[in-house]
């Protein structure tokens, strides 16, 4: 399934391998390096998925997650948007403060830097078999 995705990172590197991984999937790829652009963003376009990094400039990641569900709750997208965190901050060892977290951003997967580009596309591929495509 063809998908389009909006990638939001703020380290080159990162962005340019995962972009280059989803655009050998066959998927649309959009980025983005700033918490802030990448909330107008999904404002404004139609996405089928969301990685989005924790540390960012402009707003973290947890936030604009939290953002993006609360427009959900309000109606302003047409369908609920999967979305994964990545993080080099790894919270596992202590799971209630991952738990709150999680919680409140509403994020769908969460994903410690550094990753597993397989993994990171096995999730991407899992969260896109369970919600339709945007139209």
């Amino acid at each position: 399934m063809t998908a389009k995705i909006l990638m939001v990172d703020d380290e080159p590197d990162v962005v340019e391998t995962v972009r280059y991984r989803l655009q050998q999937a066959g998927h649309e790829v959009d980025i983005a390096d700033n918490g802030l652009v990448a909330l107008g963003m999904v404002r404004a376009g139609k996405y089928d998925l969301l990685v989005l990094d924790v540390m960012l400039p402009g707003e973290n990641g947890y936030r604009v997650a939290h953002y993006v569900r609360e427009d959900e709750r309000q109606g302003v997208y047409e369908r609920r948007l999967p979305i994964i965190l990545l993080t080099a901050r790894d919270l596992s060892a202590e799971p209630e403060r991952e738990k709150m977290f999680m919680d409140f951003s509403g994020a769908d997967r969460v994903i410690y830097k550094p990753f597993d580009l397989d993994h990171l596309t096995r999730n991407i591929d899992e969260l896109l078999a369970e919600v339709p495509p945007a139209g």
